[in-house]
């Protein structure tokens, strides 16, 4: 199915808020034509809404002329509402509203008309053209009284055909936006955020006028920390609960750094994340002594905790607000679209270390790649910074594979060592600590063996595991001597192996979206193979050094009296790979694919 023809319209009015401050309100009115592209086809429409939102009419038309004339639609009236959210890890307020549209025909058609109501248009942020369904021509309409300043922010029009009209009508400056040939959202692994790929509109307001008074909206950043200040303010902490804990962990400890880390590491360790999104208690922070006794909190909640612990054992200590790498704006847009996630910010000796309590085993001074090179607000009373979460060294976020072969006797036997640092640390003691006990082992084997069904590792040890600070370190014996071919007096084998974690990342024609890795990392190998006396060296792969902005690799082989030496790095420095990049992309998986299958041919004496 298709939808013909979908129309947006947007129209302010004056409200008050729960505690009769004034604000803005919307009425978003949609009306979607559908036509059915088969003799038996169907979609579910839906709309969510929460507690700042309220569906107040939602309505499929009981007849609506299709191609071949004027049709019933037998199952009008039956739209079901119920909670968007089920999950153990995720507790919020949204409901999702839709109906089950089924068609009997090719060309049969149906129109569905809704309206939803934001009872305060900061939580009407951004309007995408692009929907989970095809259409033909989208229309989005905004009308816009004289007494409100409305900023009305684009992105993404460059790639796309979107026309703008603006005209008047009585009291109302209208924007008439259309796009054509709208093709539908898909689901797609390894997404970068949809902000940054499709076109649509951010919705600010800056100022209002009520009862012949300005009121403020969000007329830039220091707008947009004053709401989130207010909201603050709503969380009633009570630090004596939890300060006698602070002593505790602080006991002993010489160093500032060594009293951060004890706190951080605690609440990393003992505080369970659950997001929490419902009503005003989406924004505010849980008190941070709920927190500390119901172990549980969303980033806010332990965001809050650690400041106040921090704040406890005497530190300049400060709620920040940050937007991940999800979602593509910096605070130059005064939107609660900027902002998903929620820090702690510490100065120790005039610097700042950004604190995230959600990031387990994240050791101190160490950033997640989703923060790293963010705008963070940091809330200091009446006053806020604006500031940057360092970007860290890409070299410092590494998979170093060290492995030593000896062929005899037409075996090939040796030792391996994984090191992983950085992200690639963290990511892996996230992973591994989350496992039952009983799959440890065969997870920490599974990595060794490097995804290849004929490598088999042998005596696996690992460095403490315990330790967030220190390197990973899981090394092992191996023995690869399926993977040799012998002819005669020659010896075929192969060293070098395709990366796993690449095998997903070959796009097909319709794939919309660029790939997000989960971070910017350099995977890089140390081989050396031993041969027997006698053994000569008869042909080496050709080295290989392509390069690109997102992404790269150097390799080569050499050889010198009865050793042959592999060293391979494998770069993305951006963690992205661009939809516009996608054929040069693909040609360098070839190449890499090349490379790893050429094997290496040994002459016996």
């Amino acid at each position: 199915m298709v939808a013909t023809l979908v129309e947006e319209e947007f129209n302010f009015d004056k409200g008050r808020s729960d505690d009769k401050r004034p604000v803005v309100t919307a009425i978003r009115s949609t009306g979607i034509n559908f036509l059915s592209l088969r003799e038996s086809a169907g979609i579910q429409y839906y709309d969510f809404y929460n507690s700042f939102t309220k569906i107040t009419s939602f309505k499929q038309l009981e007849k609506m002329k299709g191609m071949f004339g004027v049709k019933k639609n037998y199952n009008v009236g039956y739209a079901i509402d119920r909670s968007a959210s089920s999950s153990d890890y995720f507790s919020d307020d949204s409901r999702v509203k839709y109906f089950n549209i089924g068609f009997s025909g090719y060309g049969d058609a149906t129109r569905v008309e809704t309206e939803k109501k934001y009872l305060d248009s900061k939580y009407l942020t951004s309007v995408y053209f692009h929907s989970f369904y095809p259409a033909k021509e989208k229309i989005i309409r905004v009308k816009v009284p004289d007494w409100l300043e409305l900023d009305l922010r684009e992105y993404n029009f460059a790639d796309y055909k979107v026309t703008k009209q603006k005209t008047s009508e009585k009291n109302l400056t209208v924007y008439t936006f259309k796009i054509q040939n709208v093709p539908a959202i898909k689901n797609e692994s390894r997404g970068i955020g949809m902000a940054y790929m499709y076109p649509h509109i951010v919705f600010v307001v800056k100022s209002f006028t009520n009862d012949g008074k300005k009121e403020k909206g969000f007329a830039d950043a220091g707008d947009l920390y004053n709401w989130y200040n207010f909201l603050y303010q709503k969380s009633t902490n009570k630090p004596d609960d939890f300060k006698s804990k602070v002593a505790d962990l602080t006991r002993g400890k010489t160093t500032e750094i060594d009293k951060v880390k004890a706190i951080f590491y605690w609440v990393q360790d003992n505080i369970r994340y659950i997001a929490f999104e419902d009503g005003l208690a989406g924004f505010i922070p849980a008190a941070a002594q709920d927190v500390y006794k119901s172990k549980y909190g969303d980033c806010k909640g332990m965001a809050n905790l650690i400041t106040e612990m921090l704040k406890l054992a005497g530190f300049d200590a400060y709620m920040t607000w940050i937007g991940t790498r999800h979602i593509p704006y910096d605070y130059t847009l005064p939107s609660l679209a900027v902002d998903n996630h929620c820090i702690s910010t510490v100065v120790i000796g005039g610097k700042e270390y950004y604190l995230d309590g959600t990031e387990k085993y994240i050791p101190f001074g160490d950033y997640a790649w989703r923060i790293q090179g963010k705008e963070v607000l940091i809330g200091k009373g009446d006053k806020y910074e604006v500031k940057k979460v360092p970007v860290m060294d890409i070299e410092k976020s590494k998979l170093l594979t060290q492995t030593s072969f000896q062929l005899k006797d037409n075996v090939l036997k040796g030792h391996v060592k994984a090191t992983l640092t950085g992200e690639q640390r963290t990511r892996f003691h996230q992973y591994y600590h989350d496992l039952p006990t009983h799959d440890k082992k065969k997870v920490i084997q599974r990595f060794l063996e490097l995804g290849h069904k004929n490598l088999v590792v042998t005596n696996v040890k690992t460095s403490d595991l315990n330790n967030r600070e220190i390197p990973v370190v899981v090394e092992g014996d191996i023995d690869l001597s399926n993977y040799i071919i012998t002819e005669d007096k020659e010896i075929y084998l192969g060293i070098d192996f395709f990366p796993e974690d690449l095998r997903g990342l070959i796009p097909d024609k319709d794939r919309q979206q660029d790939y997000a890795l989960s971070s910017g990392y350099i995977s890089q190998d140390e081989t050396e193979l031993m041969l027997p006396a006698g053994y000569k060296v008869a042909s080496l792969p050709a080295p290989i050094d392509e390069k690109n902005a997102d992404y790269a690799v150097t390799a080569a082989y050499s050889s010198k009296d009865n050793k042959i030496t592999f060293k391979k790095t494998l770069s993305f420095p951006t963690g992205r790979i661009r939809k516009a990049d996608f054929e040069n992309w693909k040609k360098f998986a070839d190449k890499l694919k090349d490379f790893n299958s050429t094997l290496i041919l040994i002459k016996k004496p």
